[in-house]
Parts: structure tokens; sequence; C-alpha cells
């Protein structure tokens, strides 16, 4: 082979492994072309710090699919388990095809009324979850249409099934299964709960500890910390300090049954925590009422 063409085939042959490297930048707009395009922010390939693109739904169709029938979604309680099946991408696969960062350690969820879910790559590991794109082989705007259904928006996570992999004290590991699902961020765990972290006097404190893990995991969807967590209840993280530390009596009563305190409550009781536990996130949250900074 003339040296000339070999070393237009040695180039070639260097060049793929470039072109097979994760990267969504090719897929990802820079302004809006749908309402139905799934926003895209963080510490993926391409996307400037603090800025948003999108993706469309056809280009979240061309990345590799899986079909499952789905069991034990809330989301779909009123509904025969065995006739509803989810067509969707896999968090991680979502991560590596959108070209998530290597830093990027944690995905976070975020919905139209104010509801984040966070994914760390110990629960992606363990749970499989799966962004719905179809349900019953329809759009899933076709399916409710069809249905008469509850809409659980464009865009929701899901699992195949779900089976708790720990505990902490009286709690026990729940689903995280938003609906209507608007943007997906990468980020970083060190960052998004480093924001509700024990302070260092409470390092050694098991019971604040426990609180902790309970809260990110469960309180840390629907209630924020400046920019990190929920906002779907309306309540931050130092409010619920200060709820703990001034009455912790009723903060307890609070977190086990809500509507007994408040009618109005939209959130869901927790029956199954014993004393211990309510005990373990009062001590946590009172850490974090206002008169203690």
């Amino acid at each position: 082979m003339p040296p000339v063409k070999l070393i237009a085939v040695v180039a070639a042959c260097l060049a793929l492994p470039a072109a097979d490297s994760p990267s969504g930048g090719h897929l990802l707009l820079t302004e809006r072309s749908s309402n139905s395009d799934l926003e895209i922010a963080g510490l993926a390939a391409d996307i400037s710090p603090g800025t948003v693109r999108y993706i469309s739904y056809e280009q979240l169709l061309t990345f590799p699919q899986t079909t499952v029938t789905v069991t034990g979604d809330d989301n779909f309680r009123e509904l025969p388990q065995q006739k509803l099946t989810v067509t969707g991408v896999y968090l991680d696969v979502l991560e590596r095809s959108l070209g998530a960062l290597p830093e990027a350690d944690l995905l976070t969820a975020l919905c139209s009324d104010g509801y984040r879910a966070t994914y760390t790559r110990e629960y992606v590991k363990a749970h499989h979850p799966i962004l719905a794109l179809k349900i019953n082989g329809l759009p899933v705007e076709t399916w409710v249409a069809q249905s008469k259904n509850d809409d659980p928006g464009n865009y929701f996570v899901t699992h195949a099934d779900f089976t708790p992999s720990f505990s902490v004290l009286s709690f026990q590991e729940i689903p995280k299964i938003p609906a209507k699902v608007t943007r997906v961020e990468f980020g970083t765990a060190q960052q998004v709960y480093g924001a509700i972290a024990p302070h260092k006097r409470d390092a050694s404190n098991l019971q604040v500890i426990e609180g902790f893990r309970i809260a990110q995991q469960h309180c840390y969807r629907c209630h924020n910390m400046g920019h990190y967590g929920g906002t779907k209840a309306g309540r931050p993280w130092q409010t619920l300090g200060n709820y703990a530390a001034a009455s912790p009596s009723t903060f307890e009563r609070y977190i086990r049954d809500p509507k007994s305190i408040d009618p109005n409550s939209a959130m869901p009781p927790n029956p199954t925590l014993d004393v211990s536990t309510a005990k373990a996130l009062q001590a946590y949250f009172q850490t974090f009422a206002t008169k203690i900074h």
C-alpha cells in the first residue's frame, strides 16, 4: 500500500473512537422547538454552565429503548398492572447518550409542579429507573386521550418493579417516580446533598445523621434548600427547622398525618414512621432552625 494511502487509513481508524465517544451536543437544541422538548442542563458535553438545552421527543426515541411491564407504580394505582407496559430509556443510557461528564454522579428530574427526584449512581444501579416515552406502545399524550386516565405528562420516570435496597429505623426506601418531568439536570451528589448535610458540630450525632439520611431521600423531593431540592411544598428547609424547634410534638404529628394539622396539606401521610424515626427527623431539622445560626 502506498504511504499516503496507509496514512489515510491509520488516520481514519484513529478517528473512530472519537466519533463513538459520549457526546450529546449534536442532539441538543439551543432553543425550544416544541412544547414536548425535554430541557437538559448541568454537567454534560457542550452545555455551558448556567445554560439550558433542549432535546426533542423524536430524538429521544432514537436512543436505545426498553419495554417493560410496570407494577407497583403509584401514578397508575387505578389500572390493572398487567395491562400497563412502558417503553423508554434507562437513565444510565440517557446519561451516556447525552454526554454526561464523568464527574456528574447525580441526575435530577425536575417536574412542572416543583417536585424533584434525585438519582444517585447507586440508585440507578439498584433499581434501573426508566424515562418513559410511551405507554402501551402509544405516545403518552395519545394514551391519555384514549384511556381517559390521569396525565403523567410528556415524560415521567418509572421502574419495572421496585424492591427497597435500604432502611433507616422504620423508614424504608421508596421509589422515585416523578410525573410531568420537564427537565433533566446532571450534577454532583456532593453539591446537591451537601446543601442539606449535617453541620460539622453534628457529625457524631447518630440521631441527626439518621434524620439526614431519611430527609435527603424523602423530604428533599418537595422541600428546598436554596436552589436545591423541590419547591412543591412551598416550605423551605429552614421553615421545617423552625417548625421542628418551636413545636416538636406538632412537627412529629405533622410528618405522620399532615391533614390532622392542616386539612389542605398535599403531603402524603407517613403512618409507618415510628417514634424513633420521627424524633430523628425532628433532631435533624432542628439543626436548621434560624435561631441556631
